[in-house]
């Protein structure tokens, strides 16, 4: 019985080891400096994009229960703008991206999100890139490029709150909120036949992410960041020579300075700076990265 005892006790002390050792991988970031958003009307930003187009050009919505309006603002929260989607409803709008496809420039808007697991299809609306001061900006209204409709390869429903664009496959990754582990899922860019119900799936698990709220790639895609509150946890693109396919290497965490339910995140073009809004307060956060 000792010996069992032992054997057991030795396992759990290892796991408990592995654990720590992955928490412990913790970089605090460079610089750390809050913004007040001006917009009043960016009440509960629950996606961010930085644009592709102006390194100081920042995109936002709000969560369910709203207009279904993306709002600009500039890396330090002056009001650039508002442009409304036409003929779409805002659901339960999570994330946002920004990302370059065949030498233009949009902007995805995830309608993904489902607290209760009660919804069998969700939507992604493409959009291209608004340029601010140059178009009628007060309810200016936008129509989608494409949109992308999808249910679970499982026939199952999650809440996804951090999706994004692998440009280097053309995929959409979405990342499973309140799953244990996080469940990574796939969908194409832009589907054959966009008006039919699209797959999401299922690619691969995330054991060392609990409960995503922000999901980016990197401009070159070799680098993904993945929001959780108070943390982002960033992964490297690496060749799995066994299969002959791509996984993600774990990094390391970066801590920031706290906030009230930090739903969404964007990473600069440059890789230099993070950028962080609360779901219930007017701070943008801006994180400095040095590796």
């Amino acid at each position: 019985m000792n010996r069992y005892f032992l054997l057991i006790l030795s396992l759990l002390l290892l796991i408990s080891i592995c654990h720590a050792a992955v928490q412990q991988i913790v970089k605090k970031p460079y610089q750390q400096t809050r913004y007040s958003i001006q917009n009043k009307s960016i009440k509960e930003s629950s996606g961010l994009a930085c644009s592709t187009r102006d390194e100081h050009l920042l995109w936002t919505h709000n969560d369910s229960g709203h207009m279904p309006i993306i709002y600009a603002l500039s890396d330090t929260g002056k009001d650039l703008g508002t442009w409304f989607l036409d003929g779409l409803e805002s659901i339960d709008w999570e994330d946002m991206d920004a990302f370059e496809y065949q030498g233009r420039h949009y902007l995805l808007v995830a309608d993904s999100g489902d607290n209760y697991r009660l919804l069998w299809e969700h939507r992604i609306n493409i959009i291209e890139e608004p340029v601010p001061g140059t178009e009628r900006e007060s309810r200016s209204a936008l129509t989608p490029a494409w949109s992308v409709r999808y249910q679970f390869e499982d026939n199952l429903s999650y809440d996804v709150e951090a999706v994004a664009v692998d440009t280097l496959r053309n995929k959409i990754v979405l990342l499973s909120k309140r799953h244990k582990p996080t469940l990574i899922f796939e969908l194409a860019l832009k589907p054959a036949s966009p008006e039919q119900l699209q797959t999401a799936i299922k690619t691969g698990e995330l054991p060392q992410i609990v409960h995503p709220s922000a999901l980016d790639f990197s401009s070159d895609g070799q680098l993904m960041s993945i929001n959780t509150y108070r943390r982002i946890h960033r992964f490297s693109r690496v060749r799995d020579e066994s299969t002959g396919r791509d996984k993600w290497r774990y990094q390391y965490s970066l801590k920031y300075n706290k906030m009230y339910q930090p739903e969404a995140m964007c990473l600069s073009r440059d890789n230099k700076n993070y950028y962080i809004t609360s779901e219930k307060r007017f701070d943008l956060l801006k994180v400095r990265v040095t590796d």
